[in-house]
């Protein structure tokens, strides 16, 4: 039967299909490759050879002509075709058995993670597939004695059946529901990061941006993130100074995000899914990859963006240290500067003065050339880190200060915040000082409340 010439028509990334190739792979069967369209882009004479419209396909040569459907049915097929046959499906009667249970199982959570993606917003099926990732788990458990497969050390039909989806899953289902597929399943992330080393799925995994855009059709457009387009993802709100940060680094580094806003106060039940800290940025990549606090997704957009002028001199040990010491004493004046807007101690005003005090000794060194700016002529991260905060003071001082005039004492802030407001990129991300003041003021009223 082995000698038999084989012609497999699989879709490039479809997960069923990948199934199948893991086998030909482990039982050595060599095979012809087609690759076919799915949905309206499936060809006429494909839907001739397998009126299911489904893939995979076999096509089984001489002596005659026969079509295998079912991806689990094509993968015993060739279990079965090349020695020692059936050896995928277990040992003895009881390993069998296990097996086949075990795939009897699959589909349920294969349904559950694609029905949390169809409502990649909903409680209830996000809840729903954590119970049955869970069970999942559990069936590991109860056949494993050391794992990490089924069946221990023998990779089995039961892992073919599996891993597929959690290849795919691991990603997809971060990016569209900020889910962890693994949250309730220890033992089937041990599992999946023992098959990805495995010759067999190594060589034919799809990469982690072809996972999310298969998915994309099983997602509805209304969700937040389909804007996107496969794409990065910002998680940001208009209003909040974290978030000026990396949306002002992604104009100075022409760097695509889709922003997606997220209220604030009160937030919605969502976010807390894909920022279980509630806070504003966070950003999605196109793998699915989540990145979390302002200061660090400035860092990663970064090294990612394109270009010659950089936010962070990397490589340069000198003007590296420069940047991180301003940005190091910027993080004393952002936290002194919110306690006293929302607090009003004189130890908040005096540890933001404090830190004010350090910004302009730097400032007045051009440690990177003369100029409004800490990078000299144009921003470089300390600027992008410290220009939102700054934004909002102007917006308050000294009108609602009690004539306390911050920038009176600080000049070179006050340049900074000048020639940064009037930037091209400076004005695609700030809104009016207007706004920043009723906003401010809202949640003074807050603070004064609770």
């Amino acid at each position: 039967m082995t000698s038999r010439a084989l012609k497999l028509y699989v879709a490039a990334t479809c997960p069923f299909c990948h199934r199948v190739e893991i086998v030909a792979r482990e039982k050595k069967v060599s095979y012809d490759r087609v690759v076919v369209g799915l949905r309206e882009e499936m060809p006429q004479w494909y839907k001739e050879i397998n009126p299911r419209e489904t893939v995979p396909t076999l096509e089984v040569g001489c002596p005659e002509r026969r079509f295998v459907f079912e991806s689990m049915l094509i993968a015993q097929y060739l279990d079965n075709s090349c020695a020692p046959a059936g050896a995928l499906m277990g040992a003895s009667a009881i390993q069998r058995h296990r097996i086949e249970y075990f795939l009897t199982q699959v589909g349920d959570f294969i349904g559950a993670a694609h029905e949390l993606l169809g409502d990649p917003l909903s409680a209830e099926k996000r809840s729903a597939l954590s119970d049955s990732a869970a069970y999942m788990d559990e069936l590991l458990a109860a056949n494993q004695t050391t794992g990490p497969y089924y069946c221990d050390g023998e990779f089995t039909m039961a892992d073919v059946a599996l891993v597929p989806f959690l290849v795919r899953l691991k990603f997809v289902l971060m990016y569209y529901a900020g889910y962890d597929v693994f949250c309730k399943a220890p033992r089937m992330k041990a599992l999946w990061a023992a098959a990805v080393q495995r010759a067999s799925v190594l060589e034919t995994l799809p990469t982690a941006e072809q996972c999310v855009e298969n998915y994309r059709h099983l997602v509805p457009e209304s969700a937040p993130m389909m804007g996107a387009n496969g794409g990065y993802v910002l998680y940001s709100n208009h209003l909040c100074p974290f978030a000026d940060r990396v949306r002002l680094a992604c104009e100075l580094r022409k760097f695509t995000v889709h922003a997606v806003e997220v209220p604030l106060h009160p937030q919605p039940e969502w976010y807390q899914h894909f920022n279980s800290l509630g806070t504003v940025p966070a950003l999605f990549t196109p793998s699915g990859e989540a990145v979390h606090e302002s200061q660090l997704i400035l860092y990663y957009i970064d090294r990612l963006a394109t270009g010659d002028t950089v936010l962070v001199p990397r490589g340069d040990a000198e003007k590296e240290y420069e940047v991180g010491f301003f940005l190091d004493n910027a993080g004393y004046f952002v936290t002194g500067l919110l306690s006293w807007f929302f607090g009003g101690s004189e130890d908040a005003k005096a540890e933001f003065e404090w830190a004010a005090v350090e910004l302009e000794q730097q400032l007045a060194k051009h440690p990177f050339g003369e100029g409004p700016f800490f990078g000299g002529k144009t921003m470089n991260a300390g600027d992008v880190a410290i220009l939102p905060f700054l934004v909002r003071v102007k917006s308050l001082t000294p009108e609602l200060t009690n004539g306390y005039d911050f920038f009176a004492k600080f000049p070179l802030l006050n340049e900074l915040a000048e020639a940064g407001m009037v930037t091209p990129e400076a004005k695609a991300v700030f809104c009016t000082l207007e706004e920043y003041k009723k906003r401010i003021l809202q949640l003074q009223q807050k603070a004064r409340d609770e």
